[in-house]
């Protein structure tokens, strides 16, 4: 918010500037088009944002109000082109949109507003500073994957039967989302597979892992076009009387697995023998038997990994049951170096962050990041910790055995963030943020200025996925949509 605080400063500067008679004063300005809309336009009509969506979908239609200044022709879905002020209705159902055509001498644009379907998440959104994203990829708690432009408004979306979990954008273009369903939980693992859609919702393939259910929270391209995938295999007989648990119950172990794309298992790694059950300090809070099912599963979830990203030689995941983020050795399986969590021999010394020392360095955490340059990052939920959630980037000296922290930020409307969360650094140096467990998505600058903020009236999301300038073009985008959801 400081940045919005900044510009509407310099507004106000401005405007005494010229009340004072500072300067020569500016010349009119010459008559833009406008456009407005019943239902209305989301955004509101402004003639540089060319994607707009109305709730069009719950009224069967559309009535466009024009005003073209002379000079201009604007043919509204096909029409003959018209000047001066004029209305037009357009018959569209839900998901369909009309093209809005302006020619003059100075040239042509196009504009295109789209029907929401009448379930369609509600939202609000704001933006207060230049963005470096060029679209976030959202799925909030509900049936939707959605692709919000910066200015708030969503250019594609997907509808799934099952909750669309943690969609993730492909190098290839397709989105691969898990269909999380109510019948999902842990102690009752289903044999269910990401499922890899291109922009039109046509079905490429689906991507499980081997040997063992696929688990829902990571999904993972590798450089190599390879994926990164999860599971855990269960141990019977385990002995938890160390830490106030059963004497013999079930304890489940999380398993990384690489992929190729046509499922055959490259490499694994498990984590029983690498990571014992000592670092677990969260007994029995967040590891704890689960009965309120019919068929009363006991089960124990100690480490429960929610990410993976690779580092050369080795992989960094993140443990949330274990407060402590790990870097793996590929070719040895054991860890390398370990942050935060209960203090180990691998532990590495932190520098700088105030949220250190002991075991207290992270709470609940998601989505560690080995960054281009070798650092990493954390989205830091703070769970059980008395603090906000918060992003941070530490920078490795594997030599000296430091991890010193080099960025740190919060957002002072997320207090509080349970479960869940993302966080990426953009090429430019912003933060675009998923506040886990909460309904907000934002984008922020090193400085912690808010620049985009996107709330949504529904609960909350996983994660968000910035996607950069040229990754998407709008008019693919708009041309999956029209695919998806032809006129008739």
């Amino acid at each position: 918010m400081r940045a919005l605080t900044r510009l509407v400063a310099a507004v106000l500067v401005s405007a005494a500037i010229v009340a004072g008679g500072v300067g020569a004063s500016p010349a009119a300005s010459p008559p833009k088009l406008s456009m407005s809309a019943d239902p209305a336009l989301l955004p509101a009509f402004d003639p540089a944002v060319h994607d707009y969506v109305s709730r069009c979908g719950e009224t069967g239609g559309l009535r466009l109000t024009v005003s073209a200044p002379a000079g201009q022709q604007v043919s509204v879905d096909g029409q003959p082109p018209r000047s001066g002020h004029f209305q037009a209705d357009v018959a569209l159902g839900e998901n369909q949109a009309t093209t809005i055509l302006v020619h003059s001498a100075a040239g042509d644009a196009d504009y295109h507003v789209r029907c929401l379907p009448a379930e369609f998440p509600r939202w609000t959104s704001e933006r207060t500073g230049s963005t470096q994203a060029r679209w976030y990829l959202v799925g909030p708690i509900g049936h939707y994957i959605m692709l919000f432009d910066p200015v708030g408004a969503p250019i594609w979306w997907l509808k799934e039967r099952d909750q669309p979990f943690n969609p993730t954008l492909l190098s290839n273009g397709h989105v691969a989302a898990y269909p999380l369903g109510t019948d999902q939980h842990f102690g009752k693992q289903l044999d269910k597979a990401y499922v890899e859609r291109r922009l039109d919702g046509k079905v490429v393939r689906r991507h499980r892992t081997v040997g063992t259910p696929t688990d829902l929270h990571e999904f993972q391209e590798l450089p190599n076009g390879h994926l990164l995938m999860e599971s855990y295999r269960p141990r019977d007989g385990v002995d938890l009387t160390k830490y106030g648990g059963p004497r013999r119950t079930r304890v489940y172990y999380p398993e990384v697995q690489e992929l190729t794309r046509r499922g055959r298992l490259v490499w694994r790694w498990n984590a029983r023998g690498h990571i014992s059950l000592d670092e677990t300090d969260r007994w029995p809070s967040l590891v704890e038997t689960q009965s309120k099912f019919p068929e009363k599963v006991r089960w124990y979830d100690a480490y429960h990994i929610n990410s993976m990203s690779p580092d050369g030689d080795g992989i960094v995941i993140s443990c949330r049951h274990d407060d402590a983020v790990y870097r793996i050795d590929r070719a040895s399986g054991r860890v390398t170096w370990k942050i935060g969590g209960i203090h180990t021999k691998k532990s590495l010394k932190v520098i700088g962050d105030p949220h250190h020392p002991g075991t207290k360095t992270f709470g609940g955490q998601h989505d560690a990041r080995v960054l281009p340059d070798g650092t990493v990052s954390v989205y830091d939920n703070g769970a059980e910790r008395d603090r906000p959630p918060r992003v941070v980037r530490y920078r490795i000296n594997r030599h000296k055995r430091t991890a010193t922290l080099i960025e740190e930020l919060t957002d002072p409307d997320v207090p509080k963030s349970g479960w869940g969360g993302g966080t990426r650094k953009l090429a430019g140096g912003d933060w675009a943020t998923a506040w886990g467990g909460t309904p907000f998505v934002s984008e922020m600058t090193p400085a912690g200025d808010r620049v985009f903020g996107l709330r949504f009236l529904q609960p909350s999301n996983y994660r968000a996925g910035p996607v950069p300038p040229g990754a998407l073009r709008p008019e693919a985008l708009r041309a999956a949509m029209d695919r998806m959801h032809p006129r008739k």
